[in-house]
């Protein structure tokens, strides 16, 4: 049995104060791929802080191992859990959750990995995540305790991520720091060398990451370029109430044209 209106699947996810209450880079990933499936789903909300005891008493698996190097399981969102029978099904991590519903719906249109592309897909994002993740971060993260969680989990998450950078997030690309102009070359240099791989694909005309319409790729991009959204006072020079603001304008407007292709996909249910 599958997923249906009556009987749909969960999807785990962190509140935020927006009305909207999803945020999150990686949790956008998944609810993105959901809508734009039109799978029936509905949302679960879990603070930062109870993600772990929850998850275990619903059997969730751990996605890894915490980044504190203390060895201990890392139970994270986005987590779905799909009443599929005889048994539901929980899947966690952006990545394995696209992949698991695109095998579990094979008759589902569209596709997030059309025929022979999920290998190269894959690969394409292993090999950004250096280039886009830490700079994204320092432009963005250290906002997010006071902008974005509820008291428990802006505690936590500042905690957590404190011991994870060795500093408080409070501190990380201050506003005209050297710091957060490295983070700004870095991450318009990533851009242009992912305009540069969007030229290349023949069918899309600079649209699309593979043939003419959304893959896993573009929903990857598009999540953190909606993460980018949040409000963040941080680039006065030039402002920017976020960092989006600044990208928006970037590689001759094309990452504001491209993000209207999700407009119908950005559904919190």
């Amino acid at each position: 049995m599958a997923a249906t209106k009556e009987n749909p699947i969960i999807l785990y996810d962190i509140p935020s104060k927006f009305e909207s209450k999803c945020w999150s880079v990686n949790m956008w990933k998944t609810r993105l791929i959901l809508n734009y499936k039109g799978l029936p789903y509905r949302t679960e909300w879990v603070s930062y802080p109870d993600i772990q005891a929850i998850f275990i008493n619903l059997g969730i698996e751990p996605s890894g191992l915490k980044a504190d190097g203390s060895g201990r399981p890392h139970y994270t969102c986005p987590s779905i859990i799909d009443p599929t029978a005889p048994k539901p099904t929980t899947v966690t991590e952006s990545s394995a959750i696209a992949q698991y519903l695109e095998d579990a719906y094979p008759d589902v249109q569209p596709k997030i990995f059309p025929d022979g592309t999920r290998e190269a897909q894959l690969q394409f994002i292993k090999d950004f995540l250096p280039v886009f993740v830490p700079p994204a971060c320092t432009l963005i993260l250290p906002q997010m305790p006071n902008i974005l969680l509820d008291p428990r989990g802006s505690e936590y998450f500042e905690q957590t991520r404190t011991v994870n950078y060795g500093r408080p997030l409070q501190g990380i690309g201050l506003a005209g720091s050297e710091e957060r102009k490295k983070a700004w070359e870095e991450f318009k240099a990533g851009l242009d060398k992912v305009a540069e791989i969007y030229d290349k694909n023949p069918e899309g005309n600079g649209e699309y990451f593979t043939g003419n319409a959304i893959s896993f790729v573009d929903i990857w991009l598009a999540a953190l370029f909606i993460w980018s959204k949040v409000p963040c006072d941080r680039d006065p020079e030039v402002g920017a109430k976020s960092v989006w603001d600044v990208i928006e304008k970037l590689n001759d407007g094309r990452w504001a044209r491209f993000m209207r292709k999700f407009d119908d996909y950005l559904q919190v249910m």
